[in-house]
């Protein structure tokens, strides 16, 4: 029990450290490439965040469990959304850029169209490749719309050094959920807590704690559209990417709960983000309220 002990206090500090150090290199690439912060969260910060849970599904669907792999997808979909910015909004009204709506927007129109590929009960290998090509794309558009690799500024540091401590500070994060939730089942375990719980709160939360660390820091600093960015971005990867991946590998079962519940209160979230990033560039604490009741509702259905 020691051990277990030990390990969650160094996955904290990781968590702690590392999240403090992303956020502020994220910010430093932002202004090294002449690009928004938000920009570099949604695509930099959200593949950093993302990437172990791309592997981690892919992995699952080769062991012939993709249908975890959709409902990890969806899942933290919903609560980067409904939970996360729900939390940092109510501790402050988030403004950022004009921007975010649009690619709140596209985030609306990727999910939806993976819903309608579940209407037949499966996510085919054809289905999962358009999801990946609608990612490809969706990243060469940023490229070449909004991406400059020039010479920075003077003064404004190396930009490439700073992606490179993203990077590595974003692994840091990720190995610091790892150790935090692992060593806390662990703990769970030894004190008798049935696994149904574990399993409902610190393994679920467990997979959003990246990004939860990320925005909350984020937030603390007053720099909203990092955490955003982040939770749009990743969002995004989550829903082309880790179940285009897992859907290659080995076509997905749709369970009908996903289909029917967690799929539509999934969207209905987003809508909530969207419309409230294209009426005023803001996620305040009316809709920080109507985001965690959303997400109450969702935790009610399941129980």
């Amino acid at each position: 029990m020691i051990a277990e002990i030990v390990l969650f206090a160094v996955g904290l500090m990781l968590l702690i450290k590392g999240s403090d150090k992303f956020v502020e290199s994220a910010s430093r690439v932002a202004r090294g490439f002449g690009v928004s912060e938000f920009l570099i969260a949604l695509v930099l910060a959200s593949i950093a965040t993302t990437l172990p849970e791309v592997t981690v599904s892919a992995l699952a669907a080769f062991n012939g469990k993709s249908d975890i792999a959709l409902g990890n997808a969806v899942g933290s979909a919903l609560a980067n959304i409904a939970l996360i910015l729900g939390l940092c909004s109510f501790i402050m009204p988030l403004d950022v850029d004009e921007v975010a709506w649009r690619n709140s927007t596209f985030m609306v129109f990727v999910t939806s169209y993976a819903w309608l590929l579940m209407r037949d009960g499966t996510i085919s290998r054809i289905d999962g490749a358009s999801l990946i090509i609608i990612y490809l794309g969706f990243l060469y558009y940023l490229y070449k719309k909004h991406m400059t690799f020039e010479e920075p500024p003077k003064g404004q540091g190396d930009p490439k050094k700073e992606a490179m401590i993203m990077a590595i500070s974003g692994l840091a994060v990720v190995l610091g959920a790892r150790l935090v939730v692992n060593s806390a089942v662990s703990l769970a375990r030894a004190f008798g807590v049935p696994e149904v719980v574990i399993a409902l709160t610190l393994v679920s939360i467990g997979t959003s704690l990246p990004e939860l660390a990320n925005a909350l820091t984020a937030t603390l600093k007053k720099i909203p559209n990092i955490s955003v960015g982040n939770v749009i971005g990743a969002n995004i990867l989550d829903i082309l990417m880790v179940i285009g991946v897992a859907s290659i590998i080995r076509p997905i079962k749709v369970d009908t709960s996903i289909f029917h519940v967690t799929m539509p209160i999934t969207l209905i979230v987003m809508l909530v983000l969207t419309f409230s990033l294209r009426s005023n560039n803001r996620v305040g604490r009316k809709t920080s309220l109507a985001l965690l009741a959303l997400y109450l509702y969702f935790l009610y259905t399941q129980f």
